[in-house]
């Protein structure tokens, strides 16, 4: 790929021009001096000519090394280098040998209402051939694309292809990053450019972002998809564990909006959510440098990782409650990053999600740790307040009822059931659905007793899964909604109420077993 210069202060230094030497005055009583005195006043006009000459090689140099005066005054001075920079849009996408990548590029200006002020920096890692056909070597020609070029050799996934994108930035107002595989609703950018302006009278700094829609493989038209719900991101279920290390990495997954969330809401006004998508944002451009982009995060943790940086350093997420793009998702047809680099994937798989792990533990706002300088939570707001606004708690491993629908404010959807119990030592909450319907997980929560030890009481030095229980039967109906399940291994029936779980052992004749104990008192969250 090729360098660009990062942005610096120009520093007049005397390197590189010569050493500065004092200049001798002539002398006051010029003996036979007139000669002498002219001889000198011409070495001193030589001398200053040098110089001038010698600066103006060196700024030449300098600005011919950046790029021309445009780029050298925003890499040395940060005035922007395009001419509408105040309603300019920055694009940044990082492509992975994706055939939709031209489709992209070319809808996206199609589509806008004012693409003369789109420029695109775009990170293309894919074969030499493929990029060398017309197809995308033209857009090494567009006046608005910045490109950064790679073998898929060379290629260190997503986060790393991503943190090269801000090198491309040249003062625009806002930035939009996209996956290289959407469409575009007419007049995107203008409505984008509304939106957060609206959001401007209520945060200072808001950021647009969702999962949005998904369109189906080789379509083009988007007049049937702007008709369905829009979508959201919500907090499906943790990642689950694997060489042994337990991730704080959630799964999320997009929904419909509930359309009676929809009608109480001003159209197209966005509505708060506590989550990041890495395939959709729009925001002011100045959070490239303010959250910079984390090489060291691969792919799981990514979006974990930017929703809670951004949030502690003082954004506010919201997703859009209109169409503006449209992604498509599974791409069952094209290779990955990870299909082509397994043991890349692996490894990096591991050390992001242990990262993720470092970056939480960081603990955001004004005392919290400066051990990951920029890659760490920010100092606005702290992950205890996090926990609080997004229900989602990283200590005791549970994600509340709201968060697993993505409805941050807590506004039920219709058919919103329960799916997380908690009491002192622990709590219940849904898994993965599974093929064969809804499983469930009973946790401890860090320092809670697991049982009897050698040494006394043995306790949990982390939260952890001590059990999976199967749903049989749930009543719904609020206030009292109850959850039957059953532990097969053990031949165990739990029943989880408002007032607290109960168990029993069915297949036991004696008493009491065959009647139900209260184990713990709790709650439904």
């Amino acid at each position: 790929g090729h360098s660009v210069l990062h942005r610096t202060p120009l520093r007049v230094t005397d390197r590189g021009l010569g050493s500065r030497s004092r200049i001798a005055m002539p002398p006051r009583t010029a003996a036979k001096g007139k000669g002498k005195g002219k001889g000198e006043g011409l070495s001193l006009m030589r001398a200053a000519g040098a110089v001038v000459v010698a600066v103006f090689a060196t700024a030449t140099g300098l600005v011919a090394n950046a790029g021309g005066p445009r780029e050298f005054l925003w890499h040395y001075a940060a005035i922007p280098a395009v001419p509408n920079h105040e309603t300019a849009i920055f694009v940044g996408i990082a492509s992975y040998c994706d055939k939709e990548l031209d489709h992209t590029l070319t809808d996206l200006f199609a589509k806008a209402k004012f693409p003369d002020s789109l420029y695109v920096g775009l990170v293309n890692q894919e074969k030499k051939a493929i990029r060398d056909a017309p197809a995308l070597s033209r857009w090494r020609h567009h006046p608005n694309v910045r490109l950064m070029e790679f073998d898929p050799e060379e290629s260190k996934g997503a986060g790393w292809a991503r943190s090269l994108i801000a090198k491309m930035h040249r003062g625009e107002k806002y930035y939009m990053q996209l996956d290289s595989h959407h469409l575009f609703v007419r007049n995107w950018d203008a409505a984008s450019v509304d939106l957060l302006k609206r959001l401007h009278k209520k945060a200072p700094k808001p950021i647009l972002t969702s999962y949005v829609n998904n369109y189906p493989e080789n379509t083009t038209d988007t007049s049937k998809l702007v008709k369905e719900l829009p979508w959201r991101m919500t907090a499906g279920h943790w990642m689950k564990p694997f060489t042994g290390i337990r991730p704080k990495k959630i799964q999320y997954l997009p929904a419909p909006i509930e359309a009676h969330i929809m009608k109480g809401v001003t159209q197209p006004d966005p509505q708060v959510t506590a989550f990041f998508s890495a395939h959709f944002v729009f925001v002011l451009a100045s959070w490239l440098y303010e959250v910079p982009y984390d090489p060291e995060m691969y792919f799981d943790g990514e979006e974990d990782s930017l929703g809670l940086r951004s949030w502690t350093s003082g954004y506010d997420l919201y997703y859009p409650t209109t169409h503006l793009v449209f992604h498509r998702y599974e791409r069952l047809n094209q290779t990955k990053h990870w299909d082509d680099h397994p043991q890349v994937f692996h490894d990096m798989t591991i050390s992001s999600t242990k990262r993720l792990t470092e970056i939480i533990e960081t603990g955001g706002g004004p005392l919290g740790s400066d051990a990951l300088g920029k890659f760490g939570l920010g100092k606005v707001r702290t992950l205890e307040q996090y926990q609080d606004f997004s229900g989602i708690d990283y200590t005791r491993m549970w994600i509340s009822t709201r968060a697993r629908y993505g409805e941050i404010t807590g506004r039920r959807p219709t058919k919103q059931v329960p799916k997380l119990w908690v009491h002192k030592d622990g709590h219940f909450q849904v898994s993965k659905h599974e093929v064969w319907g809804e499983v469930w997980e009973e946790w401890k929560h860090k320092g809670s007793v697991l049982g009897p030890g050698k040494d006394g009481p043995q306790t949990a030095v982390e939260s952890l899964i001590v059990s999976k229980w199967n749903v049989t039967a749930r009543n719904t109906n609020p206030p009292t909604p109850n959850l039957h399940m059953v532990d097969e291994n053990r031949g165990m029936e739990m029943n989880l109420t408002p007032e607290g779980c109960f168990y029993r052992y069915p297949n036991l004749t004696e008493s009491p077993q065959n009647n139900w104990t209260l184990m713990a008192y709790g709650y439904w969250m």
